[in-house]
């Protein structure tokens, strides 16, 4: 079993009602430094829902199983007037609100997302603004969540000399 992080997200992007009248763009990034398509449409778009397509894991003992544990990494983002705070703040604001939708959406898939042997950790879904001099005229946050699933690990002689 398999969770694609990137079709789960791309769906909550298409279909929650802020980022569709805010004009959200669904994009991928390899991390925080390497933004690459929010550079790439920086001079089109307006506001953009990023996914990290790098993502951190370890494997854990839970339960008498094996999990693989991956945590995800998405970004809100949306664009203001430079120097003009009241425009940031309100675009940060917009940000929190989808953010907070977005954990509200995450706590009801959380038993949808069982039956497939999919575990998000809902119980800790840590976020951080971006600093002012990210992308300049730019704003926003990022957040992680946590999923485990399933892995088998039994031992495969067949695998070895």
């Amino acid at each position: 079993m398999a969770f694609n992080a990137h079709e789960y997200f791309k769906n909550i992007c298409e279909t929650n009602k802020k980022t569709k009248t805010g004009n959200y763009r669904f994009c991928r990034i390899t991390g925080i430094s390497h933004m690459e398509e929010v550079i790439q449409n920086f001079q089109k778009e307006k506001a953009y829902f990023c996914i990290d397509d790098t993502e951190d894991g370890n494997i854990i003992e839970k339960g008498g199983g094996y999990f693989e544990r991956r945590q995800h990494t998405v970004f809100l983002l949306k664009k203001y007037a430079f120097n003009k705070m009241d425009e940031q703040h309100d675009a940060l604001n917009e940000c929190r609100q989808i953010y907070r939708q977005i954990v509200k959406k995450l706590i009801h898939d959380r038993r949808l997302l069982e039956n497939e042997m999919t575990y998000l950790h809902v119980d800790r879904i840590p976020f951080y603004e971006v600093p002012g001099y990210f992308i300049s005229g730019c704003t926003g946050l990022y957040f992680m969540v946590t999923v485990d699933i399933p892995t088998d690990l039994c031992y495969d002689s067949d695998e070895w000399e």
